[in-house]
C-alpha cells in the first residue's frame, strides 16, 4: 500500500491571527478552504511554493481553550490509490480508530496512539505541486470528461499566473487571455472546430490564447508554451484539461476555426488564436504515468 503524505493538520483558536503569523515567519499563504454555510468550522490549507506540503488550520466556533496540537488534535494526512483495499487492510489489523462516511474519509491510530487521517486519491483532496516538475509531466492527461464540480477560482487563478509565467521570444509577450465560464460562451467555442472541441460543452471554464502577431515572429512559439504551461499547473493542481488546437483549423462550416472563436468572443478580426484550453473537475483521478525508455531513444548525442 502506498500512502503519500500530503498535509499536517493544526486547530487554532484565531484563524486570521494564525494566517498572518505564518504568512509573516514562513512566507506560507492560503491555498484552498472549505467548511459549512453556517461557517461553524473552516479548514484553511496554507503552503508555499518549495514544497507540495500543506498546512491545514482548522477551526471551531466557539473554541476558547487551547488545543493540545501534540496529541490527537493534530495529524497527517495521506491519500491512498485504492480507498477500498485500504480499508480493508486497516480494518483486518484492526486499527481503524474513527470514520466520517459524509466526507468520504477515516482515521487510523498507531501504536503510540497518533491518528493518521486516509483520504482517497481525489480532485478534492489533490496536493499542491511544489517544484517536483516531472512529477506534473507524469500525471498529465488529456481530459475530456468532467465531474460538473465548479473549479475553485484559487486553482484558476493558480493555471492563469502559471501561463503568465512562460517565456516569450524577446519578453514581448504577445498573447492574450480570456477565460470563460458562461455557459453559453462554452457550448458556443465546443462549435469551433469539426470534431475534437465537444468536450467544452461539458466544462466548467476555459481559456483561451490569441495574440496580435503583428508584435512578435514567434507568437505561435509563444503562445504554446502559454498552454503547456496551464496545462501542467492544471495537472498538478487535480484540475482535468485538454488542449483544443485552434490554428489551422476549420468548424464543421468550413469556416476557419480562428475567424470563428475571434467572432465569438468579440476580438480583433486581425488577431491570431493558437487554443483553448478546456478545464473541469475530473470524474476521477488519474495515476502517474510510468516513463516509457523506449522514448530515450529519441535522444542523441553530438550528431543524429
Amino acid at each position: 500500500m502506498d500512502g503519500k503524505v500530503i498535509h499536517r493538520c493544526l486547530h487554532v483558536l484565531d484563524l486570521e491571527k494564525s494566517l498572518a503569523f505564518y504568512e509573516e515567519a514562513l512566507g506560507m499563504t492560503v491555498i484552498r478552504q472549505m467548511g459549512p454555510e453556517d461557517g461553524s468550522w473552516s479548514n484553511t490549507f496554507i503552503g508555499n511554493d518549495t514544497t507540495g506540503f500543506q498546512l491545514e488550520l482548522t477551526w471551531n466556533r466557539g473554541r476558547t481553550e487551547p488545543y493540545d496540537n501534540g496529541g490527537r488534535d493534530t495529524h497527517i494526512a495521506c491519500t491512498v490509490p485504492d480507498f477500498e483495499a485500504a480499508h480493508a487492510l486497516h480494518e483486518q489489523m484492526g486499527c481503524i480508530c474513527h470514520e466520517n462516511a459524509t466526507m468520504g474519509l477515516y482515521f487510523i491510530e498507531d501504536p503510540d496512539g497518533c491518528w493518521i487521517e486516509i483520504l482517497p486519491e481525489a480532485p478534492r483532496f489533490a496536493v499542491q505541486a511544489g517544484i517536483d516538475v516531472l512529477a506534473a509531466m507524469r500525471r498529465r492527461r488529456s481530459v475530456r470528461r468532467y465531474s460538473g464540480e465548479a473549479v475553485p477560482d484559487e486553482l484558476l487563478d493558480r493555471i492563469l499566473e502559471a501561463g503568465l509565467l512562460a517565456p516569450s521570444g524577446r519578453g514581448q509577450r504577445p498573447w492574450e487571455l480570456v477565460v470563460v465560464r458562461e455557459r453559453a460562451t462554452l457550448d458556443a467555442l465546443a462549435g469551433s472546430r469539426d470534431r475534437g472541441a465537444d468536450m467544452l460543452r461539458e466544462a466548467d471554464a476555459a481559456v483561451v490564447v490569441m495574440a496580435d502577431a503583428a508584435r512578435s515572429d514567434t507568437w505561435i512559439e509563444d503562445c504554446a508554451l502559454v498552454m503547456a504551461n496551464m496545462h501542467l499547473e492544471a495537472s498538478a493542481s487535480g484540475v482535468a484539461s485538454c488542449w483544443v488546437q485552434v490554428r489551422n483549423r476549420t468548424t464543421a462550416q468550413g469556416q476557419t476555426s480562428r475567424e470563428y472563436v475571434l467572432q465569438t468572443l468579440g476580438a480583433p478580426e486581425n488577431w491570431e488564436v493558437e487554443a483553448i484550453l478546456s478545464l473541469g473537475m475530473p470524474e476521477k483521478a488519474t495515476p502517474a504515468r510510468p516513463f516509457d525508455e523506449a522514448l530515450r531513444a529519441k535522444v542523441h548525442r553530438e550528431t543524429l
